[in-house]
């Protein structure tokens, strides 16, 4: 992670015009989609500065449980300790900057694989062959660690901010975790661990809006969720532009609808749901990086993370109380759903590919925001008030 201040490579003045204040909005300069130096800025800007969601505290419920998650180019432990706390850790050992684990698992202790130094699950630094068992004078074992990276959890969601100064996550969040109560998200699971994997693109193109729908998934979503746009409600309680919280609903065109070919969810509506959250689908941003879809039977989750100026992780879990997971039939009706949305997926890729690709034309241009895009246009507020922060920094 970039630590020292960067001054951004494009001029704070040239965002003005992509910042939404009563008149014509356009959409952010190409570089900010494919420049290097501006991505440097954008790590300390965005990332360095706001908290962010790195996965689930279920998919690690036993002491020692664990996974890893890379931000940038800093390898980071997700880890259960003894105590039961979750901890995020630095990935590299403090010796000579070896990675300690991969993947995910279950350890007593993290153990460097090059020359064995041992950390223990709270990131504590416990045996250093040629050191810890020569007693070197000059050396004390107690400062020795590996950087702890500062955690809170969210309605089940794990959370981390580079920034020590940073409000809490619950200032930010406790509104948003009121108006969802009906959906106990922290009671949630998902069946199947959530899988980051790599696409050649930045991460702002993963920023949702719904006046694509029409378009791109026309033929797809379309056809199982009929979407006239008035049926688009971007004027939702959830949106808090100042903290980062962007969302529309979709206006079911009856109880219980949802993208499936039968038009309908496919598991069991969650109980405790009042009659208009089985009549909408709630699609909410928590800047920068994790997107929530409420949906009467589940909430599905998205997050991604920067890898480069054109490349991210991106992963999806979907949610479910454990009365649905337990069900007879909820692999095959998943395996259905799943099935049925396939082609919405492959219809995203391909979008997020070409915008990439035309990023990097010398023809590509700032386009004119519609009034059908709210969701960009509050989301581009919100990241150029990041970038104008930085810029005071």
């Amino acid at each position: 992670m970039t630590k020292k201040t960067i001054k951004s490579p494009i001029p704070i003045s040239e965002f003005d015009s992509s910042y939404s204040d009563g008149g014509p909005v356009y959409s952010l300069p190409p570089e900010c989609f494919t420049g290097e130096d501006f991505y440097n800025f954008e790590l300390n800007a965005v990332w360095g500065h706001e908290w962010f969601c790195v996965g689930r505290a279920n998919e690690i419920p036993k002491a020692g449980d664990y996974y890893t998650i890379d931000v940038g180019d800093d390898p980071l432990i997700v880890i259960r300790d003894r105590s039961g706390s979750v901890n995020v850790v630095s990935n590299v050992c403090q010796h000579r900057g070896m990675l300690i684990v991969e993947g995910r698992g279950n350890t007593r202790r993290l153990r460097c694989p090059l020359h064995a130094w041992v950390y223990s699950t709270s990131g504590e630094l416990t045996s250093a062959p040629g050191l810890t068992d020569k007693n070197e004078e000059d050396f004390n074992i107690k400062d020795v660690c590996l950087p702890k990276i500062r955690t809170e959890i969210w309605e089940g969601f794990i959370f981390i901010t580079y920034d020590e100064n940073l409000p809490p996550l619950s200032d930010r969040l406790a509104n948003l975790g009121e108006q969802l109560a009906n959906y106990k998200i922290s009671e949630l699971r998902s069946s199947e661990p959530l899988k980051m994997e790599a696409f050649d693109w930045n991460w702002k193109i993963f920023n949702d809006e719904c006046y694509h729908c029409s378009y791109l998934h026309g033929g797809s979503w379309g056809e199982m969720f009929p979407l006239p746009q008035c049926n688009v409600d971007e004027t939702v309680k959830f949106n808090d532009v100042d903290k980062g919280l962007v969302a529309y609903n979709l206006i079911s065109p009856h109880k219980d609808a949802a993208p499936t070919h039968t038009g309908s969810i496919l598991q069991p509506p969650m109980t405790g749901l009042t009659d208009q959250e089985r009549e909408q689908l709630s699609y909410i941003t928590v800047a920068p990086n994790m997107f929530m879809v409420a949906m009467p039977d589940k909430v599905k989750y998205f997050i991604w993370l920067p890898k480069g100026p054109t490349e991210s992780w991106y992963g999806v879990s979907w949610m479910y109380p454990e009365s649905t997971l337990k069900l007879d039939t909820y692999q095959k009706n998943f395996q259905q759903e799943h099935d049925d949305l396939w082609q919405v997926m492959e219809e995203d890729l391909f979008a997020w590919k070409a915008m990439q690709k035309g990023m990097h034309s010398k023809h590509a241009t700032r386009g004119r925001l519609t009034s059908e895009e709210l969701v960009i246009q509050r989301l581009q507020n919100w990241l150029i008030d990041m970038y104008r922060a930085e810029e005071k920094r």
